[in-house]
């Protein structure tokens, strides 16, 4: 039997304008930077990474491919966040000018979420189990 991936890696999100993600990763989600460089900031995201990279630079890891973001299609995925108190988290981050998609609401599934999107369109939702 093969072996399976030991771990997913750090998921790479390119960005439009390199500057104005790290800001909205770092000073209203409230990320730190690890390290950046002139076309990728990472960022720690509790134990692991997230990297933003320009697209142009990510040519030459797509050889061939199309690189860009989401921002006026439709969404292919959800990157979730899990927080303390989503109520929270959602007055702060729309005091600080994040548009909702999805305010609070408990789900079925037994978390309560909310779900926003990046200046990329990007969408994240932010996550807190029921009790």
């Amino acid at each position: 039997m093969e072996e399976s991936a030991a771990r997913l890696g750090p998921p790479v999100l390119f960005v439009t304008d390199l500057e104005r993600s790290k800001h909205f990763y770092c000073d209203i989600l409230t990320l730190t930077v690890l390290f950046e460089d002139e076309n990728s900031v990472g960022l720690q995201l509790g134990g692991d990474m997230l990297m933003l990279l320009d697209p142009d630079a990510a040519k030459d890891l797509l050889v061939g491919g199309a690189t860009g973001s989401p921002k006026g299609r439709a969404p292919m995925g959800v990157f979730n966040l899990f927080v303390d108190d989503v109520d929270a988290w959602f007055s702060r981050l729309t005091e600080a000018g994040v548009d909702f998609l999805l305010e609070p609401q408990d789900r079925a599934w037994g978390r309560r979420t909310a779900h926003f999107r990046d200046p990329d369109g990007f969408i994240w939702e932010i996550s807190k189990e029921i009790e």
